[in-house]
């Protein structure tokens, strides 16, 4: 889930990751910071830079992203003839004895953590290539896939705010490993590990991704951007993570993309487990044991980002939410991780990351760099 800051629907960085060939682009922030402790706060400047950088067109990168996929049904909960709006109503109704719900389907869509970054970047109009769990005809994109076997089924019960997903896995996921990377990839596998940018996701459910890390850096490719969106975590899993990233340290710039929860779980693993989760100290120490060049928490009302020259804190973009916020925080790294590719400060990328997130939980789609440009002038702080 991607906490947003949502609207009342009744109430009318310094130093960069960037492509290490081809040409940087650094946005103007110098007006536009306040100091307090060690974060660098944010104000309006970045969405205004954003939205003259989105309206002077975007320099494609080359974007790839790996490896679930998984096919998306979004149901309502009906109790008789009344909606189920939220999991403490559903919780108190199963505790008082109800044992039978309706589900009304409202939509299915093609779904995963790489799938909608690699959405959001082909939206954007970046050079995409999808390798995913994608044997399944809703998988049909005007970029280029390859399928590594068959995806997740994921049952999605909307609810006012935080969705609940149910989740059936699939056995090829569990089974996944890098020599099904190598195989669906063929000849084109180092091309791919060389993208720009990559978003490598859901370490929580694929099993083969910390050995396949280090099978990866032991390749040492030139690598860019590693955007690494983990998805739920628990304390040893998180410990697991840090562990696995560490190998990659000088061999991709790599980014770390999480929800409150998820560097909560983090900290946790890092000795910091009574921190807040944008703590200067704990993000610190989360960078340092991954050897990540950056982590950035999407919370509901800003986004903090730990770099190699202090914090950054960007404001979330106030909007209604409209069908669901799954999927937005998937789109937040896309953006993020793609800008910082494209040679953009920190606190440009970040202000991108939350502007993919909020015109998707808008109820808009993926949005592409004139949607953002128009949603982020029209709700910038």
């Amino acid at each position: 889930m991607f906490p947003i800051k949502i609207r009342d629907s009744t109430d009318a960085s310094v130093q960069n990751c960037g492509r290490r060939r081809g040409r940087r682009t650094k946005g103007t922030t110098a007006d536009s910071t306040v100091f307090c402790g060690r974060h660098r706060y944010v104000g309006e400047m970045p969405y205004d830079d954003l939205v003259d950088r989105l309206g002077d067109g975007l320099e494609p990168v080359r974007f790839g992203a790996f490896p679930d996929g998984s096919v998306d049904d979004y149901y309502r909960l009906r109790d008789g003839e009344s909606t189920v709006t939220s999991r403490e109503t559903f919780a108190a109704r199963i505790t008082a004895g109800r044992d039978s719900f309706a589900l009304d389907h409202v939509v299915t869509d093609a779904g995963g953590q790489s799938v909608n970054a690699a959405r959001q970047a082909a939206a954007l109009g970046d050079d995409v290539t999808l390798a995913g769990h994608l044997d399944h005809p809703i998988f049909d994109f005007g970029f280029e896939t390859v399928s590594m076997g068959s995806p997740a089924r994921v049952r999605i019960c909307l609810f006012e705010t935080d969705d609940v997903m149910l989740v059936e896995e699939s056995a090829d996921l569990a089974d996944w490993a890098f020599d099904d990377l190598r195989a669906a990839l063929s000849e084109s596998v180092d091309a791919f590990l060389e993208r720009d940018a990559l978003c490598c996701v859901n370490w929580a459910s694929m099993p083969g991704l910390g050995p396949t890390l280090g099978d990866i850096a032991a390749l040492d490719p030139d690598g860019g951007v590693f955007c690494v969106d983990p998805g739920p975590l628990s304390t040893t899993v998180a410990g697991d993570l840090l562990d696995a990233l560490a190998p990659l340290d000088g061999v991709y710039d790599v980014v770390l993309s999480v929800n409150d929860d998820e560097a909560r779980r983090l900290a946790d693993a890092t000795g910091h487990g009574e921190a807040a989760p944008t703590d200067d100290d704990a993000l610190d120490a989360i960078r340092t044991t991954a050897g990540a060049t950056g982590v950035v928490v999407h919370g509901q009302d800003a986004a903090v980002a730990a770099t190699p020259s202090g914090a950054v804190r960007v404001p979330t973009l106030d909007v209604s939410r409209a069908l669901t916020e799954t999927g937005a925080g998937d789109r937040f790294s896309a953006g993020l991780a793609r800008s910082l590719a494209a040679g953009w400060d920190w606190d440009l990328a970040v202000a991108m990351g939350n502007a993919c997130a909020a015109y998707y939980v808008s109820g808009n789609g993926t949005g592409s760099a004139a949607d953002l440009r128009a949603h982020v002038d029209a709700h910038r702080p």
